[in-house]
């Protein structure tokens, strides 16, 4: 299964997509839950535009509707590379401060350099997010 949304293409780039979500139902993956599991394009984003970055060229232009299809495995998959890791950079150098005897000031210093880094490779790591765009 996988998770569509309709957005209107506002600008079209040789290398990238702008567009803006338009108002409609739940996907049926979606509709058990009430609402968009992956919250990547949901209502307090409503009129925001988001550039979506492209490989190849398209035939796509200024105005037109296209729906954006995203696998739910490689949705989940995402979330957790994006979440997880900077979680996992808070959690490890507090856990490892506890056992080790740290003070509380170098534990929290840790931590947050953790979370920081945990951070930057996740949003590294997601760069790879792959939408498709059906016509």
């Amino acid at each position: 299964m996988s998770c569509r949304r309709s957005v209107e293409v506002m600008f079209v780039n040789q290398r990238s997509l702008t567009v803006r979500p338009v108002g409609q139902s739940l996907c049926p993956a979606c509709q058990d839950l009430g609402r968009c599991r992956s919250d990547w394009l949901s209502k307090k984003s409503a009129g925001q535009t988001f550039e979506i970055p492209m490989d190849e060229p398209t035939s796509v232009n200024a105005g037109d509707i296209v729906v954006l299809e995203i696998d739910e495995q490689a949705l989940t998959s995402q979330m957790i590379k994006l979440y997880g890791l900077p979680l996992i950079g808070l959690v490890v150098p507090i856990m490892v401060g506890q056992s080790e005897g740290w003070s509380d000031v170098f534990q929290a210093l840790a931590a947050l350099v953790g979370l920081g880094l945990g951070w930057l490779f996740s949003r590294h790591w997601t760069r790879t997010f792959q939408i498709r765009i059906n016509q």
